[in-house]
């Protein structure tokens, strides 16, 4: 009896597909920092991050030189940081699943 009632629980879970717990979802991580120039913040850096699923995403620095691009996917970027009269920037990061990854950038006068 006990051997019909084991066979019955293993036929039931793989005929609902409950073999275990549900794979772990990979949530979208944060890159932020300040953008500062020779004579402090630079306001209004423009911020590009492309991840290796080659989606795009911006953002913009405030007046403090703060910046944060929010929704990116988990893993290696690149991402450039410009605004006028400043050389861009060009950098790599590794982006973790739900957290924030900081970068802080020094721009050169161009």
């Amino acid at each position: 009896m006990f051997r019909s009632i084991g066979l019955i629980v293993i036929v039931l879970v793989l005929a609902t597909g409950c073999t275990g717990p549900p794979p772990a979802t990979i949530k979208p991580g944060t890159l932020q920092g300040v953008v500062t120039g020779p004579s402090g913040p630079v306001a209004g850096a423009t911020i590009s991050v492309t991840p290796t699923d080659n989606s795009y995403h911006t953002g913009q620095a405030d007046s403090t030189g703060f910046y944060q691009v929010p929704g990116i996917p988990a893993g290696s970027i690149v991402f450039t940081v410009s605004a006028p009269g400043y050389q861009t920037y060009t950098g790599s990061a590794t982006i973790n699943s739900d957290a924030t990854t900081v970068q802080n950038v020094s721009l050169s006068l161009s």
